[in-house]
């Protein structure tokens, strides 16, 4: 017994290959429970201890992570947590380094020991992730989990540390703190070359700082700058893999874990395990309930692939007893041997592999599976495997394969066939191989699962040692992945956290297998030995010399209850065993056995050391169940028992469905081994037959709020007992349960009583509901067969009748006509109105037609025209032959067709007489009822050809062909062929179509172009030349430095053709410049990293070449040659040149002169001293440059080719001290301002002695102050709290009242203008000369000179170029891609005069100061309606609304305007007004018996404030021009008893105070809360309160002449009160605010300005509530995607506009080209939209609303700027209210316009399909010649100034234009 818990290393398998080794006549042993197949002989044991030693960390908490012995001497070195150990063969400590811990954060990169980091930093251990030897330089490399995964190099010999590089990216390996995260191999070359590294890491959600493999340098010097740098890295190929971001939208915790790591031969080798793309959740994290389905992989690599081209990864596997092992836990390299080698046909020294797997393909961290297997591959096999693989991808078949890296099937690419070595091209790579490598299973265990291996070569045979986790888990952890053999192979090592334990121990197995083989014997008692080491030796069966000799056991029965006790066990082969046996059940118990002869008899274990079986581990637990001799205390034999457990199951069908001895008791619903505790025999369930079950029903369908039974079919339903209760249905609605009392009629059937369901929503016409039969409170019947109740509602989804019915017809809905609703039978009033599916109404009316598409199509035929619509046939034949598209048959296709919704038809021929005309469809009958029109028309087109550009290109394909047309977007499908083969289509516009040439099957020469839509043919005599593939035939300069960039001239034929030029050298390529007919300037690309740092000689290029479009082209005789980079040296020791001004600086170096055969070459050398480039003396070894005229330190850079580098800084000082005199005065003053100072002090403190008093006075009022802030305060912030959700549910589903697109356009060119000329009929008779002047003005010389001559003159004002432009646009409104031009040309002029007269450029368009400035926001007011009506209008409608709900929730004066809640200053109420809400009951002035409405009311406002809100309220989607006027309604207050009472503004009983009369107001009525209201038509005459007499006209009239302004009570822009004084008394009026500048100044009002200001923190309460609402907007308008809505086409293209004239005058500075931006869109379109927003919409803007948006306008404005705004205390409030909301708003600008400029560019021939479309959509929106008569006002105001212009213009003389003109004005003098 003690002997035995001595035992520490249990979990070490011995396996062997038996089939292999052993004769096929030899018996198996076997000792774990396992199923084999014939023939497979394994024998396996636990591996037990006799003397070991040992080594334990000093800290518990430090684990052991890693361990690697040194194979020259046995020297152990450990990789522990903050720890490496050097120990000894016999494990004494010889050396140890501390690694850990330290400060640090996950989360900083790069590490705080390099740069601060802001996250806060704690104490964290180092875990080892990685721990090689480097042989060849004799060190260790040590890799933590600090600071992002540094490694330290440490001498092997005692740990010194030679280098810890850590200041580049290239240093952190890994950011993942487990220690299995990260595996290495080192690859040496010989002595020519320095070492590589190979590392594969897991990257934890990081790929874009950590490859998941890459290729690293291990440089002999272990301090020299490039260690772990790449073996190779330029800007688009690098020695390393990074998992795409792709990756990680598809699997969010995608990672490529790395389990072992080798090199043979050529490759080196990783095996992994990572998540399969597809085959898992896509969405959220990771967590324990997922189930993602991994597969484990090996990836090969060559060892001299620097590009990693080779990546080839292969899913492997094995296969045993059908049971599929897929999850890789370890691997292990080794040598085949002879007899191995033989049984998987290799060589003897071939590698094999072997490789433990789990089950399945899912990781399930609660329920681990302990079902693990062995199995071996040949790595031989492998490879052919990967050659086979490679062989079929490079003749093209099949795709890529690899979904992690190329998450889009990529087609493999045909070229050529390979060899063995073949290590990849720059395409075809990387590779995946889809089928599995099937290893060769060995053994498998489903008890105790294995997790390590290791394995070598014994006299031939193969050994495997393997790690196990049974002991391990329980007692002292887990073990780790490493076990390594000592030199003399016969000892181990395994390390396990906290533990290394080593030993020279076998099993009795492996001991017999090694005996037969002439080596040491085997002892029975669980020892290998030599005979004579063994005790008692000769006595019977203590020794065994055979395999048959073994102890083997047997157990009866093999499985008991928990609640059962008693085992036999039969054993043979026992020795003697008189001084007793024990049983052992694992670490649950220990019993004396009985023996007798070969059985021994044991107890099993008390009920309270029984497992603990519960229902998600299963019914049953498998334990080892072990024989411990009590001679030696050792266990020498054991085999797997199972205990279970019946009561787990909970169900009669899963009880009797155990494959163990339970039973069920139905009237206990209980689950026993034992079926006498039944309680009685009825009740007893032995097999599922038996068992209370529901049978399998037909849907059970039930209607929604429909009174029914539901009657279920089953058997074996018991009787409930006495004191038992009956029967209920349990359904689940939506996650509610719903309990309903069940009749059973008999055992085989029950009820659901009548009972109504319902469930929430109208989204879904069923929903499915899980139904359980319940008795006796919880006992539920079980229901296999899983049958649900189907609730559904028959309107649901079936707004139609079609829709209606083709619902199933076991559903019983009918449409219901009258009610035109879909329902059931028995709820539609009439039977003769409803209509059924097959019935004698059967028959939808009424159809209609919603969309078609396409609208366009050649009259030739063959277009497909889809058809979508209500009520459109149940059935095909219905609509079979009843089509017609404009007035064409359009042939039905059945597979197209969805009843009711949606017809799919073919277009026949059209005569040429038929043009246009609706779609019409008939169902069944061509009737008025069964006929459907389109309210949109179908047009034939005529498509055309024009012309193609380019017309020739290479006989190799390649070029991208545009053809140009008419009407190429008709139809449905396009071709296009060239000749007899076709040319791949692209993408089509109206007038262009793209597509792409293949390689010419009739080599060089003419061929035809012809296009296809549908069934027109379109040829013209169109010619594509298929011309000479491009050569070259000389290249120069044939030199250029490593790292490329200079220029090389190339000269070839052909090279005008090639539109996708590259060159290239090795596999790198950079795109040509100036490409011309015979020349073309690039730019060298670079060459390797590795020759570039390393190499001091010139160097060749393998290759160096052209790839032109889809040619390739490699020069063979080309002498191009790579000479070193230049290198600079440190410009001083200490990085900082002193200098005076004017002295020259001096750079040094080498390399700055390549000695190239032709003498010297010259590189083009940039030296700037801070931004300023100076002048340059270039020698082999030195840079002269003359310093510019600078004073201070700045930074030297200069560049070269590909290449920046900066040698240090200069400071240039000024050489002019401070004379004597300047000393001594400045001294003498020093002096004076003391004195100054001490005089200032006195007198304060006289001075303060004084104002004490005074302070003691104001505190008083102050404490008063403080009380009315604190109360304001408090105010604000509950109002805060409370007003964004009312605002944002108020807002809920109010529609927006959008200006059609006339009214818009003109509110915006015409402000202020109601019925501009534009839009009416020209009155006089002046068309003809009119038509003459349209005609110049379309001439672009004449409309530039025009606009020209025009701003040239003093008396055309500002106002006038605004109105020309806006008429000038109107005229081109149809024409928009001239205008368009004539724009881009006016700008143009306006940027060349704004830089010439020397403004700053930042003011171009910040006015608008020329006709130009105008046009463009014209421009874009025409073109940005449609994204105004689909994107932004509803955020700025959203805000409008919100603004105006939140300033009328507070009082808001009728006078002036201001309002208790405003964003402005200037209208915010400074008084506390005393405020109560009143609800009034409206009733509706169109329709008396309509429900009265609840509106919201202040008891403060004026009667004529109170008709506007109830106008809202009962109109509030109606456009505001459609409401009726509150000028004209009364308000009436109908009180009880009949009596009716109309308020007004101002009447008899108006209060008048001195010369102020206050409005009336509610409460001046008393109206109280809930009054019922009603707006009635203007009176002529007005009721009074006292005595309800009526006033005359004339006093009438008096009244309605002196309340007019109240029609529209904030009528007003400004502060200032409209106080108009009655005529006749001098009287002023007022609403809630008296203006301080009449009548005194009174406590409350503008007295005291102190007190005012506490009444701004309202101005934030209000900012706050709307605050979501702004955010909107302008995320809405500066975001290039948003709300489904694209960006319009029209910024980009002037964006990019603005920024090509930046490119031409050299305007580079940022600042200026974002405010150029800022001025073209934001300030001159979207400033006015947001201040204006009635321009977009059918509203009416109060001034207080008014107020408001200025604010947020200026706000957006701010944000749009570039420039700093400093704010301070005294800054305008509107300023300081979004001060901080600035800065964010401005990162949203120039993300804005940064997204923009990286968008592809908008070509002139898209801009214009677009303008031509904008133009032919809004083509007679205004009258064009009204507008030309508006133009041409100015024409006879200036008519001399404009021909003298034209007669000076050369281009306007050529054409005749003054002539023209003059003809014009006779004309129209004629005419009018």
């Amino acid at each position: 017994m003690t002997s035995f818990t001595r035992i520490r290393t249990y979990f070490l398998l011995c396996c062997f290959l038996s089939s292999l080794v052993l004769p096929v006549t030899s018996q198996t042993v076997v000792q774990a429970p396992q199923t084999h197949t014939a023939g497979s002989q394994v024998i396996t044991a636990l591996l037990q201890e006799e003397e070991y030693a040992s080594f334990h960390a000093e800290n518990p908490e430090w684990t052991f992570n890693h361990l690697a012995v040194d194979y020259r001497n046995g020297n152990v070195y450990l990789g522990a947590v903050n720890r490496i150990y050097k120990l000894s063969p016999n494990l004494e400590v010889q050396k140890s380094h501390e690694t850990g811990p330290d400060e640090d954060n996950r989360k900083c990169y790069p590490p705080r020991i390099v740069q601060p980091c802001s996250e806060p930093l704690t104490l964290t251990n180092n875990v080892n992730k990685m721990l090689l030897m480097d042989y060849r330089e004799n060190r260790l490399l040590a890799c933590g989990s600090l600071y992002q995964g540094i490694c330290k190099i440490l001498r092997l010999d005692d740990l010194f540390k030679l280098g810890e590089p850590f200041h580049k990216k290239e240093h952190y390996l890994s950011g993942v703190n487990e220690s299995g995260s990260v595996f290495g191999v080192i690859v040496s070359y010989g002595n020519a070359s320095p070492d590589m590294l190979f590392v594969a890491t897991a990257v934890d959600g990081k790929p874009e700082y950590f490859p998941t493999i890459s290729s690293r340098k291990l440089a002999r010097n272990s301090e020299e700058d490039g260690m772990f740098a790449y073996v190779f890295h330029d800007e688009f190929v690098a020695s390393m893999i990074k998992i795409p971001s792709d990756t990680f939208t598809v699997i969010p915790d995608f990672d490529i874990y790395y389990i072992y790591g080798f090199a043979s031969g050529n490759f080196v080798y990783f095996l992994t395990l990572q998540p399969e793309m597809g085959g898992g959740p896509t969405t959220g994290s990771s967590s324990a309930g997922r189930e993602q389905v991994y597969t484990s992989k090996i990836v090969r690599l060559c060892k001299a692939d620097t590009a990693f081209n080779s990546y080839v990864e292969v899913p492997i596997g094995c296969i045993s007893d059908n049971v599929e092992y897929r999850l890789l836990e370890a691997a292990y390299l080794s040598k085949a041997g002879a007899i191995l080698a033989r049984s998987l046909d290799v060589a003897p020294d071939d590698d094999v592999l072997f490789a433990i797997f789990s089950k399945g393909q899912k990781r399930r961290p609660r329920q681990a599976s302990q079902d693990s297997a062995l199995c071996v591959f040949s790595l031989r096999k492998i490879n052919e495997k990967i050659k086979e693989r490679l062989q079929s991808c490079y003749k093209g078949e099949g795709t890529l394969d690899l979904a992690w890296l190329k998450v889009k099937d990529i087609p493999c690419s045909s070229l050529l066939t390979i060899d063995d070595d073949f290590c990849g091209l720059d395409m075809n790579a990387p590779l995946g191989v889809s089928e599995m490598v099937r290893g060769k299973p060995l053994f498998s265990d489903a008890v105790d699962k294995m997790s390590s291996v290791i394995a070598y070569v014994y006299k031939n045979h193969s050994l495997v040692f393997v790690g196990t986790k049974s002991g391990q888990v329980k007692k002292a952890g887990t073990l780790g992945r490493d076990i390594l053999l000592f030199p003399d192979a016969n000892r181990w090592k395994g390390v396990s956290p906290g533990q290394v334990t080593a030993g020279m121990h076998m099993s009795i197995s492996m001991c017999v297998f090694v005996s037969t083989n002439n080596t040491p014997c085997c002892c029975a008692f669980s020892r290998c030995a030599r005979k004579e080491k063994c005790e008692r030796s000769s006595e019977p069966r203590r020794f065994a010399s055979d395999i048959k000799q073994c102890v083997r056991l047997s157990v009866h029965p093999n499985n008991i209850s928990v609640s059962q006790f008693s085992l036999v066990l039969e054993a043979h082969n026992v020795p003697e065993l008189s001084a007793g046996v024990n049983c052992t059940f694992e670490n649950l118990a220990e019993m004396n056995g009985l023996v007798e002869g070969n059985r021994i008899k044991c107890s099993s274990p008390a009920e309270k050391e029984m497992p603990r079986i519960i229902v998600d581990k299963g019914d049953h637990q498998i334990v080892q169940l072990y024989l411990k001799s009590k001679e030696t205390g050792l266990a020498f034999a054991n085999t797997s028992f199972v205990f279970y457990n019946c009561s787990v199951h909970k169900s009669c069908l899963s009880c009797v469905s155990s494959p163990y001895q339970c039973h069920w008791c139905k009237y206990r619903h209980d689950c026993t081994h034992d079926p006498r505790t039944c309680s009685f025999q009825e009740g007893r369930v032995k097999k599922p037959e038996g068992c209370p079950q529901l049978l399998p029903a037909e849907r059970i369908l039930v209607p929604v709020n429909v009174v029914k039974p539901i009657t279920l079919r089953a058997k074996n339903l018991p009787q409930p007992q006495s004191g038992q209760r009956g029967y209920e249905c349990l359904l689940t609605i939506q996650g509610n349960e719903h309990r309903v009392p069940a009749l059973r009629f008999n055992s085989s059937s029950v009820q659901c009583q009548n009972t109504s369901y319902f469930y929430d929503g109208m989204e879904m016409s069923s929903l499915p509901v899980e139904l359980t039969v319940i008795w006796n409170g919880d006992f539920s019947i079980d229901n296999p067969a899983h049958n649900k109740v189907h609730l559904y509602k028959c309107d649901a989804q079936r707004g139609s009748c079609g829709l209606c019915l083709k619902a199933d017809p076991l559903f019983g809905c009918v449409w219901c006509k009258g009610e035109n609703r879909c329902t059931l039978k028995q709820h539609c009033a009439n039977e003769n109105t409803w209509l059924e599916h097959n019935g004698i109404n059967s028959k939808c009316t009424h159809p209609r037609i919603t969309k078609i598409t396409p609208l366009r199509g050649p009259r030739e035929g063959g277009t497909l025209v889809t058809i979508h619509g209500e009520n459109l046939g149940l059935d095909f034949r219905e609509i079979q032959g009843n089509v017609k598209v404009a007035e064409v048959d359009c042939t039905p296709i059945r597979e197209g067709y969805i009843p009711a919704e949606q017809i799919v038809c073919e277009m026949g021929r059209a005569e040429m007489s038929q043009y246009t005309g609706n779609v019409q469809v008939c169902v069944g009958q061509c009737t008025s009822e069964f006929m459907a029109k389109s309210s949109k028309y179908y047009y034939f087109v005529i498509p055309r050809i024009i012309s193609l550009t380019p017309s020739r290109g290479p006989v190799s394909g390649g070029t991208v062909v545009n053809i140009t047309g008419s009407h190429f977007d008709a139809g449905s499908n396009v071709s296009v062929m060239f000749k007899d083969q076709p040319c791949t289509y692209q993408r089509r516009g109206g007038l262009w179509l793209t597509c792409r040439t293949h390689a010419s099957l009739h080599g060089i020469g003419n061929v035809s172009v012809s296009v296809s839509i549908d069934r027109a043919h379109l040829q013209k005599d169109l010619q594509f030349e298929y011309v000479e593939d491009p050569t070259i035939t000389k290249i120069e300069p044939e030199w250029s430095i490593f790292s490329g960039y200079t220029p090389i001239t190339v000269t070839g034929t052909n090279l005008d053709i090639i539109q996708t030029p590259l060159i290239r050298a090795k596999y790198n390529g950079h795109e040509t410049l100036n490409v011309s007919p015979t020349t073309m300037v690039c730019q060298a690309p670079e060459l390797s990293i590795s020759l570039a740092r390393h190499q001091e000689v010139p160097e060749r290029p393998e290759e160096f070449g052209f790839k032109l479009d889809d040619l390739q082209i490699t020069l063979n005789n080309t002498n191009f040659i790579y000479f070193p980079n230049p290198e600079f040296e440190p410009i001083s020791p200490s990085g900082v040149l002193e200098l005076k001004p004017g002295s020259p600086i001096i750079l040094k170096g080498r390399n700055f002169l390549p000695a190239t055969n032709s003498g010297n070459g010259k590189l083009n050398y940039t030296v700037l001293i801070g931004e300023k480039p100076c002048i340059l003396t270039v020698s082999e070894n030195q840079l002269l440059c003359e310093s510019p005229n600078l004073i201070g330190r700045h930074k030297i850079l200069a560049r070269v080719g590909g290449i920046e580098n900066s040698p240090g800084s200069v400071h240039i000082t000024s050489d002019s001290p401070l004379s004597s005199t300047a000393i001594i005065g400045i001294a003498a003053a020093g002096a004076l301002l003391i004195l100054v100072i001490v005089a200032v002090l006195i007198a304060y403190k006289r001075k303060s002695r004084e104002s004490d008093l005074t302070l003691k006075r104001l505190q008083m009022q102050m404490d008063n102050l403080e009380s009315r802030v604190a109360l304001e305060c408090k105010e604000a912030f509950a109002e805060l709290q409370t007003d964004i959700h009312e605002l944002t549910s108020d807002l809920d589903g109010a529609g927006i009242p959008f200006l059609d697109y006339r009214t818009y356009t003109m509110r915006v060119l015409f402000p202020g203008i109601e019925e501009h000329p534009v839009l009416r009929d020209l009155e006089e008779q002046v068309e003809k000369g009119l038509k003459l002047f349209g005609q110049l003005i379309n001439n672009k010389i004449f409309l530039l000179c025009f606009i020209r001559t025009l701003e040239a003159q003093r008396g055309f004002s500002m106002r006038d170029r605004g109105n020309v432009a806006s008429l000038i646009m109107t005229v081109l409104q149809s024409k928009l891609e001239y205008a368009t031009d004539v724009l881009k040309h006016l700008l143009s002029d306006l940027i060349d005069r704004n830089l010439e007269s020397k403004n700053h450029p930042k003011l171009l368009l910040r006015r608008t100061e020329s006709v130009a400035e105008k046009m463009l926001t014209n421009w874009f007011t025409f073109l940005l309606y449609k994204f105004l009506k689909e994107c932004a209008g509803e955020p700025l409608f959203s805000l409008f609304c919100a603004i105006k709900q939140q300033m009328e929730k507070g009082p808001i004066d009728s006078i002036t305007g201001e309002a208790r809640y405003s964003l402005s200053e200037d209208k915010l109420i400074r008084q506390q007004i005393d405020y109560k809400t009143l609800v009034v009951n409206c009733i509706h002035p169109e329709n008396e018996k309509s429900p009265e409405i609840q509106v919201k009311v202040l008891n403060c406002d004026t009667i004529s404030q109170v008709k506007e809100k109830i106008l809202d309220a009962i109109y509030k989607n109606v456009p505001h021009s459609h409401r009726l006027k509150a000028s004209d309604m009364d308000l009436e207050w109908r009180q009880g008893r009949g009596q009716r009472m109309i308020l007004q503004d101002e009447d008899i009983t108006t209060k008048i105070e001195g010369d102020w009369k206050r409005l009336n107001m509610l409460s001046h009525y008393q109206v109280p809360d809930n009054a019922v209201m009603a707006l009635v038509p203007k009176q002529v005459t007005a009721y009074n309160s006292v005595n309800n007499s009526t006033v005359s006209r004339t006093s009438a009239s008096k009244y309605e002449n002196m309340i007019k302004y109240t029609g529209s009570p904030d009528s007003l822009r400004t502060r200032t009160p409209m106080i108009t004084p009655d005529l006749e008394s001098g009287v002023k009026v007022w609403h809630l605010v008296k203006n301080h500048e009449h009548g005194d100044q009174k406590e409350g009002d503008r007295g005291s300005k102190m007190v005012s200001e506490i009444y701004l923190t309202r101005l934030l309460a209000t900012k706050g509530t709307l605050q979501k609402f702004v955010d909107d907007l302008f995320e809405t308008i500066f975001s290039t995607a948003h709300r489904g809505s694209a960006l319009p086409l029209a910024i980009k293209y002037m964006f990019d506009f603005l920024d090509e004239q930046a490119d031409k005058h050299n305007i580079h500075d940022p600042h200026v080209r974002h405010t150029w931006k800022s001025n073209c869109l934001p300030l001159r379109f979207w400033v006015n939209v947001i201040k204006n927003p009635q321009f977009v919409f059918d509203i009416h803007k109060s001034s207080i609303t008014d107020a408001c948006l200025s604010v947020v306008a200026q706000t957006f404005m701010d944000s749009c700027s570039t420039s700093e705004h400093r704010l301070g205390k005294d800054s305008p409030s509107n300023k300081l209210l979004y001060a901080k909301d600035i800065p964010s708003y401005k990162s949203w600008v120039e993300r804005y316009y940064s997204d923009i400029s990286k968008m592809p560019a908008i070509s002139d021939q898209d801009m214009n399909a677009y303008l031509a479309e904008q133009s032919r959509m809004h083509m007679n929106e205004f009258n064009t010649m009204s507008s030309l008569s508006e133009i041409y006002s100015y024409v006879g105001k200036y008519t001399e100034e404009i021909v003298c212009a034209l007669e000076q213009d050369d281009a306007a003389r050529k054409q005749r234009l003054a002539f023209k003109l003059e003809q014009v004005v006779a004309f129209m003098s004629l005419e009018s």
